[in-house]
């Protein structure tokens, strides 16, 4: 199969063209990934209309050399501004773009010293606008990363006891899906309990697990550098109250309908309203703060993003969360997480696990 690189590397290409730039650096770590394939943790990409360049240290030699494709290896000699400013004035690189929201100041200031005679454009989303439609490789990979987490959950369920501490099973947890062959945690595993429920990212603590509360777990895996994200409410018992319940089902409903809504052309902020009309129209409109779902891919948040202040439309091809849910200080929370693709007529579900109001 052709790997997918070089012709990555032509669509920045084409758009750097028609900003009219002569060259763009990528140093945003999963832009560096998307379009060389570098899997290590120190590299850069830039890009000219003439060709590309991956640029990384002497550490990394040999693995720049098998892993990246379509790009012209260099090894740092000094820094990597001077290696940019050096191949600037080689090729003759006037108008270069810069990540807006990955430069610091620092780098900034230090590529206008080495490169007097240039001129620095900021560019947003340079690179994440082609990510966040996945290819069938990116695909699978996620697919992989879900099964992974999925199975790990389905493993360790039973394991759920009174008196076991939130932060045992969250290493439990992050253990067994590094055994189902994840590399990475994509973050820090949510296990809340109780009153800790109403914690939106209430990350695992000392707290042990008590009989009749519900628990909300949250977490993801990884496979070829692509995530997953998934999120579970569980009852500790055999029966929860009426008023638990309710609040389950009310969230399972909110995302049912926002599941509905996917579709290409649909507005964000639309998927995100059809979920969040079932949650106020129950009454709990002040319990749910945060957006509907947000993209996942070489990050486990990236674009796009459903919530109240969403950009753009659903396409074919993009793969976000729909996760509402509801916070009440004073009973605990809910939230549940499936991860959805966008298909040509709809959404496929890419999680399976189930969604009930699960009783241990």
């Amino acid at each position: 199969m052709t790997p997918p690189f070089p012709g990555r590397i032509n669509r920045v290409r084409e758009k750097i063209a028609t900003q009219g730039l002569d060259a763009a650096l990528i140093t945003t770590p999963e832009n560096v990934r998307y379009l060389s394939g570098f899997t290590g943790s120190s590299g850069f990409v830039l890009v000219s209309s003439a060709t590309a360049f991956f640029i990384t240290d002497f550490r990394y030699k040999s693995q720049a050399a098998q892993e990246t494709h379509g790009l012209e290896v260099v090894i740092l000699k000094k820094t990597l501004v001077d290696e940019v400013a050096r191949i600037a004035g080689e090729t003759g690189l006037k108008r270069v773009g810069l990540e807006a929201k990955n430069v610091t100041l620092d780098l900034h200031d230090r590529v206008i010293a080495a490169m007097p005679d240039a001129e620095l454009i900021a560019v947003i989303d340079l690179v994440e606008e082609f990510r966040i439609v996945k290819d069938a490789g990116e695909l699978d990979k996620m697919r992989e990363a879900i099964r992974r987490a999925e199975s790990s959950l389905t493993a360790l369920l039973p394991r759920l006891k009174p008196g076991l501490p939130e932060r045992e099973f969250a290493l439990m947890l992050e253990e067994e899906v590094r055994r189902a062959g994840a590399r990475k945690i994509p973050f820090d595993t949510i296990v809340a309990s109780g009153l800790r429920g109403a914690l939106p990212h209430g990350v695992a603590s000392d707290k042990k697990l008590e009989s009749g509360e519900m628990i909300t777990i949250d977490f993801g895996a990884e496979a070829g550098g692509y995530f997953s994200d998934m999120t579970r409410t569980v009852f500790l018992g055999s029966s929860p109250t009426a008023k638990q319940q309710e609040i389950h089902d009310t969230v399972r409903k909110a995302q049912d309908a926002a599941i509905a809504a996917v579709k290409p052309g649909v507005p964000m902020v639309d998927i995100d309203a059809a979920a969040r009309k079932v949650i106020v129209d129950a009454g709990y409109g002040d319990y749910f703060g945060h957006g509907t779902g947000h993209g996942v891919g070489l990050a486990v948040h990236e674009q796009p993003n459903a919530s109240p202040q969403g950009k753009g439309e659903a396409r074919e091809g993009m793969v976000f969360t729909i996760e509402p849910g509801i916070y009440i200080p004073d009973l605990g929370g809910v939230r549940i997480e499936e991860m959805v693709l966008v298909t040509a007529t709809g959404c496929e579900v890419l999680t399976s696990f189930p969604r009930e109001l699960r009783c241990l």
